[in-house]
């Protein structure tokens, strides 16, 4: 493993995918995941700064080798999210996202699909879970908005762009080396997870190069993470981490950060918001156990090579 996190990065390090099997980069305005070779790596991954000082947001971005490029979620609609997604895409010359993944329906997650459906850029197959109404409407006024969510996947397939769910077990492959799997997603309602709230019915998914991984996380809070400790512990284990729920409290007990035993945390947070009280313990945890935290609203992009 190897970390850029200030000044010119060193170029050298390009070259190490193959030997090492995980490269961190922290990314500067001047800066492209792109200048590395492909035949080095399978996947640039980037964990998009979409938050401002006053708005958390997930936005992750897979460039293969072959040239696809899966995004699992947008941030906010507007230029803190789906505006800074754009401008991503154009700085990387990406004009087309052959597969967009919506882990659930809140807005600093979905929301910025609306301005990518506004841009030139093509998307080919959208990924969603439909939220269940009851669910959705015990969060009002402050969270899952149902009418809007619905809204936003209408004008997904007014688009013409089609639109699939999310089932536990989906596999997706973009290149032979690389595997994409679903392990969790749930309703709010059904048995055996029962009655949860929105961060809940998060998708959560596992990305796998050789022996090397990333768990996407979602916001998956307390119920939820521990229904995958007792039922899919063994699957959690990933070398990375994307933190569930920027890192703030509510977030899944200590016991699941124990399963996935990260080498590396990633956090889409503002800096505020991750050096407040509502972060202590999952700031301390991973203190505890030594483990690198990266958080957006700090280091900026952040770009993991496999």
């Amino acid at each position: 493993m190897d970390l850029q996190n200030q000044g010119k990065p060193d170029y050298s390090t390009q070259t190490r995918c193959k030997e090492t099997g995980l490269l961190i980069v922290l990314l500067l305005l001047f800066y492209s995941p792109s200048i590395f070779a492909y035949d080095q790596c399978e996947v640039a991954y980037t964990m998009l700064n979409v938050c401002s000082d006053a708005q958390q947001g997930d936005s992750h971005v897979m460039m293969f080798s072959n040239g696809e490029v899966y995004v699992i979620d947008t941030g906010v609609e507007g230029q803190t999210g789906g505006e800074s997604l754009i401008a991503y895409f154009k700085k990387e010359k990406i004009k087309k996202i052959e597969k967009l993944f919506i882990s659930h329906a809140h807005k600093d997650h979905y929301a910025g699909v609306v301005d990518l459906l506004n841009s030139p850029i093509k998307i080919q197959e959208v990924y969603l879970n439909i939220p269940n109404k009851e669910v959705c409407d015990k969060e009002q006024p402050w969270g899952c908005d149902y009418q809007h969510y619905m809204y936003v996947v209408e004008a997904i397939k007014g688009k013409g762009i089609t639109v699939k769910p999310i089932r536990r077990g989906d596999l997706f492959q973009p290149t032979p080396a690389v595997e994409l799997r679903v392990i969790y997603i749930h309703n709010g309602i059904d048995l055996p997870v029962g009655r949860t709230d929105i961060n809940d019915t998060s998708v959560i998914m596992k990305l796998s190069v050789g022996n090397q991984s990333i768990l996407f996380a979602g916001d998956l809070n307390k119920v939820a993470g521990d229904f995958l400790v007792k039922e899919n512990g063994n699957q959690l284990r990933a070398n990375i981490l994307k933190v569930p729920h920027h890192g703030t409290e509510g977030v899944a007990n200590n016991s699941f950060f124990d399963a996935v035993a990260p080498e590396v945390a990633l956090i889409p947070s503002p800096a505020g918001l991750w050096h407040s009280e509502r972060s202590q313990r999952i700031r301390q945890y991973f203190q505890d156990k030594n483990t690198p935290a990266y958080v957006s609203g700090t280091q900026g992009d952040v770009t993991v090579l496999l």
